[in-house]
Order: C-alpha cells, then sequence, then structure tokens
C-alpha cells in the first residue's frame, strides 16, 4: 500500500470510527496550509459538516442549484452560536417557516456532507492532517441523521475514481483559466475554443463550472485535462468569497425583527460576492429584484440590484454586467432612457439587455426594439419565460460540452 493511500486508509477509519463510537459531538479538522472543517456527529450519525477552501462558495453553489435565494436581511440571528453556524442555522429557519419540508433539506445536507468529504479525503493524500474532538460542541436542533460510513464510503469510492482517473492532484476547488489561447485556437476546433474562451477565466472552479454548465464533474475534469497537459490551460487556487452573514451584529430581539441594511452596504455587500457572470437588475421593487436574483442563482450567476436609476451607469461601467435587465416604470430615469443611455457606452453595445414590464403593448414592443433592447418580457408570463431568455443568451454550451473532449478528432495528440 502506498503512502497516500494508508493516509487516506487511516482517515477513513478515523471517521468511520466516531460513527461505530455513537459519538455526539464535533470533530475538527486541520491541514498544514491551514484548511480547518468541522464534522458534527449526533450519536454516530452526521449531521452536518463545513469548512475548507470553499466554505462560502459551496454555500452560494448548493443553494443556486437548489434553485434557493436567502435574503439575509429578512433573517435574525439570536445567539453568538446561530452566527457561527450560519449556514446550517439558515435551513433550520427555512424549515421553521415552513419554506421547505425536512425532506427538501436533507439532500442539501448530504451535498455540503459529501463534499467536506471528499475534501478531507483528498487533502489527507498528500498532507498531514490532525484532529481535535469536542464533545460538548453539538448541533441542536438535528433536521438530518446521515449514516456516517455509507456516506464516508461513498466519499472515499468518488476519491478511488478521481485518483484512477489520473487526476488525483487536481482539486475542483481550483479554477481553470486559458493559458495559451494562441496554441488553443490553432489546435482546437473553432466550438471549442469559443467555448473555452469564454467559460474559462480563473474566477470560477470546477465544481462551480460542473454546475453552472450541467455537466458531471468528472467528465468536464477528464475532458479539460488534454488541455492542460499541452499546456494550453492553466489551474489556478481561486479565494473564497466574503460570508453573507458578514458583519452581521448579534440580535436579540424578537423574531420578526429583521436585521437592517442601508442600500449602500446592500449593494456593497452583493458585489463582494461578485465572482461570477454577473447579472444586473435595475428595478425599484424589492420584491422584483428578489424574484430575479432567485431565477439568476439557480443557473449559476452572480446578481446585482439596482433599485436607485440614477446611480445605475457608473455600476455597470465598473462591474460590467454580462446581462441587464430593465425595469421599463421607475421613477426619475425610465427603462427607455436608461437602455438608450447604456448602448451608448461603447462596452455594452453587445451586452444584452432585457426589458421587464407589465406595460405589455404593441407600441412598448417596437419602442424597446428603438432603443436598442434584446428582448422584452411581460411581468405576467412567469418566471420560466425571464430563465428561457437568460439560458438563451448565456448559456449556449449545452450542445457546445460535447466538443470539449481528449478524443476529439482535431485536439488529439
Amino acid at each position: 500500500m502506498d503512502t497516500d493511500n494508508l493516509a487516506v486508509y487511516s482517515l477513513v477509519e478515523q471517521l468511520r470510527g466516531y460513527g461505530r463510537k455513537q459519538f455526539t459531538g464535533k470533530l475538527e479538522l486541520h491541514s498544514v496550509k491551514s484548511y480547518k472543517w468541522s464534522i458534527y456527529y449526533c450519536h454516530g450519525r452526521l449531521v452536518w459538516a463545513s469548512g475548507g477552501a470553499h466554505h462560502h462558495r459551496r454555500w452560494r453553489r448548493l443553494m443556486g442549484q437548489y434553485k434557493l435565494q436567502i435574503d439575509f436581511n429578512k433573517i435574525s440571528f439570536r445567539t453568538i452560536e446561530e452566527i457561527r453556524l450560519w449556514d446550517y442555522h439558515v435551513l433550520v429557519i427555512l424549515m421553521k417557516r415552513m419554506v421547505l419540508t425536512r425532506e427538501q433539506i436533507t439532500p442539501i445536507i448530504e451535498g455540503f456532507v459529501q463534499e467536506v468529504l471528499f475534501d478531507i479525503i483528498q487533502c489527507a493524500a498528500n498532507e498531514r492532517i490532525t484532529y481535535y474532538c469536542d464533545f460538548e460542541d453539538e448541533i441542536t436542533p438535528v433536521i438530518s441523521l446521515i449514516h456516517a460510513e455509507h456516506a464516508i464510503d461513498r466519499a472515499h469510492q468518488e476519491w478511488l475514481t478521481w485518483r484512477k482517473s489520473g487526476i488525483a492532484d487536481f482539486s475542483p476547488n481550483l479554477a481553470p483559466w486559458i493559458k495559451r489561447p494562441s496554441q488553443l485556437k490553432e489546435e482546437a476546433s473553432d466550438l471549442t475554443y469559443k467555448t473555452l474562451i469564454t467559460i474559462l477565466d480563473g474566477r470560477r472552479s470546477l465544481r462551480e463550472l460542473s454546475t453552472w454548465m450541467k455537466k458531471d464533474l468528472l467528465n468536464l475534469v477528464q475532458s479539460l485535462m488534454a488541455y492542460y497537459h499541452r499546456g494550453m490551460i492553466g489551474l489556478v487556487e481561486v479565494a473564497d468569497i466574503q460570508s453573507p452573514v458578514a458583519g452581521f451584529s448579534l440580535n436579540e430581539s424578537s423574531k420578526n425583527e429583521s436585521t437592517q441594511l442601508s442600500d449602500s452596504s446592500q449593494n456593497q455587500k452583493k458585489i463582494n460576492l461578485m465572482a461570477r457572470p454577473l447579472i444586473a437588475c435595475v428595478d425599484d421593487s424589492n420584491q422584483v429584484c428578489a424574484t430575479i436574483e432567485q431565477i439568476v442563482s439557480g443557473f449559476g450567476f452572480g446578481f446585482l440590484g439596482i433599485r436607485d436609476s440614477i446611480n445605475v451607469l457608473p455600476l455597470l461601467v465598473e462591474l460590467k454586467p454580462e446581462m441587464i435587465i430593465l425595469d421599463l416604470v421607475m421613477p426619475i430615469v425610465g427603462g427607455y432612457e436608461l437602455c438608450t443611455q447604456i448602448r451608448r457606452i461603447p462596452e455594452f453595445k453587445n451586452t444584452p439587455i432585457l426589458i421587464l414590464t407589465s406595460n405589455d403593448t404593441f407600441v412598448d414592443r417596437i419602442r424597446s426594439k428603438f432603443v436598442g433592447a434584446t428582448a422584452f418580457i411581460s411581468k405576467t408570463s412567469g418566471n420560466d419565460k425571464i430563465g428561457e431568455q437568460i439560458q438563451r443568451y448565456l448559456l449556449p454550451f449545452d450542445k457546445d460540452l460535447e466538443e470539449i473532449s481528449p478524443t476529439d478528432s482535431t485536439d488529439t495528440y
């Protein structure tokens, strides 16, 4: 048995042991590179797992994958423990408010646990991990009890498959980027080149790309490795994003009282989270912005909500969103005028601009085209219609993915 296998075997047995001993509490693991993970047990079953290189990216991605959008302005944390374990307690709050059932939350928790276990196992193959056991640090209330041995075995098997595929040294938390675009253009097919140059920007991890493109993670990494080994693609560590609850203070008031943020600080918080392709929504309605954000996050994009139409242009120029959604009727500056101003900026000459309005008339549609709008969507057409437009203009890669393959006749050695 080689050294890394021995280290992984030792870790797996250690994790299983806490389950067999009916352990209740927190198992904290530390790596040499200062990564830290926390695994919570309850009578030998797994309850929750968190930490690692992309603690907050994982939260954003998995919640978006399950089409859940959380408005932290409407959540009150009543104790320091709830703030410390905000990610878990948000799920508790969603269950208590009957937004989600226990059955719906369970697979979300399982997703967190499986990713954390995989990352710990992969880390153990490359560096030493230390353990700290805290019998008093329990999670309450318990939403779901996961069979520890089954979950650990599954993560171990995923790691063995990853290793057998020759990608053991590549963490799914790394972000691919185009290292030699000219070489890639020469050696890859036009379709492959256009797809890769668009999606590989060094800002999205392999896991985020997998979710965004709806492609199996292992297959995606194997497809990219052919270009990596020929020096056309690089892999870089990408920093975690800021915590969604960064700066939240302890709230001891009533359950219904919301933590209030000013418009400027709320926008700044959103800007800090922008590590993905960005969609901006300009609408003076909080409800509309929240709805659009939920749809946008479901596709894996970042979201910027702007309710003050006067300050739109400076923010758009600074952040350069890939799509802009404009409300037609707003105070001071309306959607038609804004669209005209945006189209005058060279950087937004080809940016998709969607006009969103309840004034669904022939004249409105003609005028939208006249000012340069890409599409006109009625608010009464429903969320699916908005999702279709996002998919149409920003997710044209479903058919292209089959081209990203080391067996493609154009791209073989």
